[in-house]
């Protein structure tokens, strides 16, 4: 099911499918993480379309190019498909994200620019001006409601917390309105899976600060596949009793070995690379769709994990972090 009919998707997938040539292999990220300096590094990527070529003036100029590469794919993604509206849910996590850095640096007096990321339905930028003044003109008005819903429950509670906790909540529900306005199985699936992901995260975390199941309430996100009561049900339950029910929805690994691994040794990092793991297996899932906005809305995700990977790899490279240990932290590849 969908909007359109299949054959008003073929040019835009023909124009993906080039596209998708140009996506890193798990053995090209590997060259990257091997490489001898972050200059070696934007070498090798730039036969990948990112950057110009030339020598960075400063290391750190790793993040301006991938910053303006997540805007091309924004832009090319969103340009392409019959209607913008259909996939423009996928920019939501970043208008949210950086509302979430511009309203923390608000409460510490602090300048929020470093942390902001492009790629959103507003430039991050524009939105930190707009929140400064609260002048919303040009928010899109569900994100609107949001900052200051946000703003105004902080100011009650004094809780850094409730930024995290009512931003994310206005983020997925008004992901998953958009994706099922879409009428597309498979957009749908994915954002479901996105709040699956975030709860079973969430509830990881409850669990190992000893918060009692009831907090999780407060914290949880509908929607996706996995409810509430489930998750409050294995509450009590070891990692691996809470995986082997949590299989049904694929996330046994995450937790029989992610969460179990976090309660060993204090570290979330398998954890979120499984999760991470999961989005890139599902997006997979539409390689092989001809035609549809499957293949379009899984190369944003492809893309997405790509430039992550990239931060990672290349800001481990600026503190030091060892090659082997950074090819460890990378997650799948999509193609």
């Amino acid at each position: 099911m969908g909007k359109h009919r299949s054959n008003e998707y073929q040019y835009p997938c023909a124009v993906i499918r080039g596209n998708e040539l140009t996506l890193l292999s798990a053995a090209d990220l590997n060259r990257v993480a091997d490489a001898g300096s972050i200059q070696a590094a934007m070498t090798i990527l730039h036969e990948f379309g990112y950057g110009d070529g030339k020598e960075l003036a400063n290391p750190r100029d790793f993040e301006a190019v991938l910053a303006a590469e997540q805007s091309r794919v924004a832009d090319l993604v969103l340009g392409v498909i019959p209607e913008r509206d259909e996939l423009a849910f996928l920019q939501f996590p970043v208008d949210y994200h950086n509302a979430k850095v511009i309203l923390k640096a608000e409460a510490l007096g602090t300048d929020p620019a470093d942390y902001l990321l492009e790629g959103g339905r507003v430039e991050g930028g524009e939105l930190a001006v707009m929140v400064k003044e609260r002048n919303f003109l040009f928010t899109p008005p569900v994100l609107r409601d949001a900052v200051l819903d946000t703003v105004e429950a902080y100011g009650k509670s004094r809780d850094p917390q409730e930024i995290d906790i009512l931003l994310d909540r206005a983020c997925y529900d008004e992901m998953l309105a958009e994706a099922e306005a879409a009428d597309n199985e498979f957009v749908t699936g994915y954002v479901k899976l996105l709040i699956d992901i975030l709860n079973v995260q969430t509830f990881v975390r409850v669990k190992q600060i000893g918060k009692p199941a009831e907090f999780l309430a407060k914290v949880f996100l509908e929607g996706g596949k996995i409810d509430l009561s489930s998750l409050m049900e294995l509450y009590g339950e070891t990692y691996q009793q809470i995986g082997e029910r949590l299989d049904l929805y694929g996330f046994g690994e995450v937790v029989g070995r992610g969460a179990a691994e976090a309660a060993s040794g204090g570290s979330y990092a398998l954890m979120e690379k499984l999760c991470d793991n999961l989005k890139v297996r599902y997006a997979k899932g539409a390689q092989f769709v001809t035609a549809g906005i499957e293949p379009i809305a899984a190369f944003y995700v492809a893309k997405e994990m790509e430039l992550k990977n990239l931060r990672m790899v290349l800001t481990g490279k600026l503190v030091g972090i060892p090659e082997e240990t950074l090819k460890e932290r990378l997650r799948e590849a999509y193609v």
